[in-house]
């Protein structure tokens, strides 16, 4: 997909109906662009034509509308219970509403349990993008990725948990998502861009992230202040946002003032949002509508 394509295709499906001119006018492209942005977009069925519409020339435009139902979007969540993967596929229209969901378990997933759940589900439908959860544990993330972006044809994303959380309008912003009972993760959106940290878990602690006992405030205290640290002086964000659980007003000014120290008063902004259900799964959902991963 072109850029004009994805220009015009965010803008649809945020408007969910316009003309060629009212397209020009707001994505900044010539209308000779826009209209073969258009032309392509219709031809795959992402957009319809609705009939001519007046227009402040005078001469009627053609109106275009947004269609949602096109395509789907996959996401598959997975978690270990017991000696079995839980493994949960929920299908999304193009606006992001779900359409349904299976759960089944397994002691192993391999990719053709996954294709018979992914069929079934689809009925004929074609798959935009497949998103893959961190959680999910199976093959490995090469191998899976590899399989169902040529099976598929579609794109096949497995962003870290803190890219789902990422603000994509500030610049040099670090997002770090701390989970409980799970491993920490950062991205920092720099240059137009988000770029993951790697894998966090391998940095030196006194502790592991994944047994981490979160009433023993002292510890999680400094763990979360070390790891401040390490990404200020590694990666030297502008702007820090940390996403975890349960921290309260008081604990949250103690790993402030624990890693402002160490970092003697270098710290840069630093800002806590709570990280609950709700809003994993609605940063999962604008991941999964975001026409910058196609």
């Amino acid at each position: 997909m072109t850029k004009a394509e994805q220009a015009v295709l965010k803008l649809m499906h945020e408007r969910g109906e316009a003309t060629r001119p009212q397209l020009a006018a707001a994505t900044g492209l010539s209308l000779v662009t826009v209209g073969k942005a258009v032309a392509s977009l219709c031809m795959r069925g992402e957009i319809h034509a609705m009939g001519e519409v007046p227009s402040a020339g005078g001469r009627p435009v053609q109106l275009y509308r947004y269609h949602a139902g096109h395509a789907l979007h996959a996401l598959i969540e997975g978690k270990k219970e017991g000696n079995l993967l839980r493994c949960e596929i929920t299908m999304m229209d193009l606006h992001g509403c779900e359409l349904k969901r299976r759960v089944a378990s397994f002691a192993y997933l391999d990719v053709e349990s996954l294709d018979g759940l992914l069929d079934e589900m689809l009925r004929g439908k074609r798959l935009r993008s497949i998103t893959l959860l961190p959680t999910v544990e199976t093959l490995s993330p090469l191998e899976l990725s590899a399989h169902l972006r040529h099976r598929y044809e579609c794109t096949v994303n497995r962003p870290c948990l803190a890219s789902l959380f990422a603000d994509k309008t500030a610049d040099d912003t670090a997002t770090i998502c701390l989970p409980q009972g799970g491993v920490p993760s950062c991205s920092i959106y720099r240059h137009g861009e988000l770029q993951e940290c790697g894998p966090l878990h391998f940095l030196p602690m006194p502790a592991d992230w994944s047994s981490l006992d979160y009433s023993d405030r002292s510890l999680l205290e400094e763990m979360i202040a070390r790891l401040l640290v390490i990404i200020t002086c590694t990666h030297g964000p502008n702007h820090i946002v940390l996403y975890a659980e349960g921290l309260t007003a008081r604990l949250t000014e103690r790993i402030r003032y624990n890693a402002a120290t160490k970092l003697r008063d270098m710290l840069p902004p630093l800002d806590f949002s709570t990280l609950t259900q709700e809003a994993l799964h609605a940063a999962v959902r604008n991941y999964c509508t975001d026409y910058r991963h196609d």
